[in-house]
C-alpha cells in the first residue's frame, strides 16, 4: 500500500471514525461512502471484503444499513516474497562432504504459483522446490559443500523470471 494511500486512509478512518463517536457529529452526518471511495479499492456494506481483498478498517456511513461501524475497507494486500537461510555460512564438519541449511521463504499476494530455484557457483540454476500462494514454507538444503557459494532465489517462473528475493548460503 502506498504512502499516500495509508496518509490518507489513515486521515479518513479518523474522520469516519469521529463522526462515529465524536461530541459534534451524529452518526446521521457522518460521511458517505462516495466522499471517500475515490482514494480507496473499495468500501463494502458490513464486515466481509469481498476477494481477493482484505478488510483495512472499519468506518461509519450514511449509504450503509445499520449501526456505526457500518462499512469496511477493503484493500488489496500488495504481493510480496522473502526468503531465509539458516545457517547462511554452513560449516562443514571435519571429515565430512557436505552440511546442511534450512531454506524458509513467505510469500503473499501472488495469483499463482512461485518456484524457489538455487544456483552453485557457476553452475546453471536448478529447481529447489515449487510453492503456490499458500504463506510460508521451509526446505533443507542437505548438500552445501565446504568452498562453494549458493544463491537460493524465489522466481516467478519455472525457467526464467523474475526473482522476487534472495538469499546466499556459502560452504565453509
Amino acid at each position: 500500500m502506498s504512502k499516500q494511500l495509508v496518509a490518507t486512509l489513515s486521515t479518513v478512518i479518523a474522520m469516519l471514525t469521529f463522526s462515529c463517536g465524536g461530541d459534534s457529529l451524529t452518526e446521521d452526518e457522518s460521511l458517505p461512502i462516495s466522499s471517500v471511495q475515490s482514494e480507496l479499492t473499495s468500501i463494502s456494506c458490513g464486515a466481509l471484503c469481498p476477494l481477493p481483498l482484505l478488510p483495512t478498517g472499519w468506518a461509519c456511513s450514511t449509504a450503509c444499513p445499520g449501526t456505526c461501524p457500518n462499512a469496511t475497507f477493503c484493500d488489496s494486500i500488495p504481493p510480496s516474497a522473502s526468503i531465509t537461510a539458516n545457517p547462511s555460512a554452513v560449516i562443514v564438519a571435519l571429515g565430512a562432504t557436505v552440511g546442511s541449511s534450512k531454506i524458509c521463504w513467505r510469500t503473499s499476494g501472488f495469483s499463482g504459483p512461485v518456484w524457489i530455484k538455487v544456483r552453485r557457483d557457476a553452475e546453471p540454476e536448478a529447481l529447489f522446490t515449487k510453492e503456490s500462494d499458500r504463506g510460508s514454507e521451509c526446505a533443507t538444503a542437505a548438500w552445501i559443500a565446504a568452498g562453494s557459494t549458493y544463491e537460493f532465489r524465489i522466481s516467478t517462473a519455472k525457467t526464467g523470471g523474475t526473482t522476487l528475493a534472495k538469499v546466499i548460503v556459502t560452504g565453509r
